[in-house]
């Protein structure tokens, strides 16, 4: 049987509802963008086989593409509760969370789960550690103001390597946080991170801190 072929999957679809391959066919509507196709045999196959996580993603996809965001967001969460391992409905799912404004704690949860699977997802790890810096700073502020000289206890303040991205250089330096951000940008140096970017941001640190 031909997978790739549209009329080969549609001849079996036809002859066989019950088929474990129904998704197939309805992804290949969802590329043609016939969104009402593709929802209708996902729609059939599901009746037969209702934890298939392939056909509740493909169902989820073409919502999506309908505009059903509240629909999507409740499939792709049906896909990751099956304990299938679905870096994709992970991703969409954290996706429309952020659209549709859900909690901070909700969206964290889901791009963790990519992070899990996907330790090298950038948009997952830009997104957790700008958030993760946004909970520290107010830590750091709390410990300031219990010493008597505030500019050494910056100046102790650890910073994790894993945290370390020029979107906290920026957070520290709007929260007048300079020295910490010269220290993210000497970890940020020490990976191997845009050199020239590193050495212009040093320079107006430098130079705000010398006013």
């Amino acid at each position: 049987m031909d997978l790739l072929s549209r009329t080969a999957m549609e001849l079996n679809f036809a002859n066989n509802f019950e088929t474990y391959l129904f998704p197939v066919l309805a992804d290949h509507y969802l590329k043609d963008g016939d969104l009402e196709r593709a929802r209708k045999v996902c729609a059939i196959g599901l009746e037969y086989h209702p934890e298939n996580s392939d056909g509740l993603f493909v169902l989820g996809q073409a919502s999506q593409s309908a505009g059903d965001l509240q629909q999507a967001e409740q499939l792709f969460k049906s896909v990751l509760k099956n304990g299938t391992v679905h870096l994709q409905a992970a991703t969409r799912l954290a996706e429309i969370q952020l659209e549709l404004q859900r909690t901070e704690t909700t969206v964290m949860k889901t791009w963790h789960q990519v992070i899990k699977w996907d330790p090298g997802n950038h948009v997952a790890r830009e997104w957790l550690d700008s958030h993760e810096v946004k909970k520290t700073l107010p830590k750091i502020e709390q410990k300031k103001s219990k010493k008597t000289f505030p500019q050494k206890q910056n100046d102790s303040v650890e910073i994790s390597p894993r945290l370390a991205t020029f979107t906290m250089v920026t957070v520290l330096r709007n929260q007048g946080l300079h020295h910490q951000a010269l220290t993210v940008l000497d970890i940020l140096e020490k990976k191997g991170s845009d050199k020239k970017r590193i050495k212009s941001e040093k320079q107006e640190i430098i130079k705000m801190l010398e006013e």
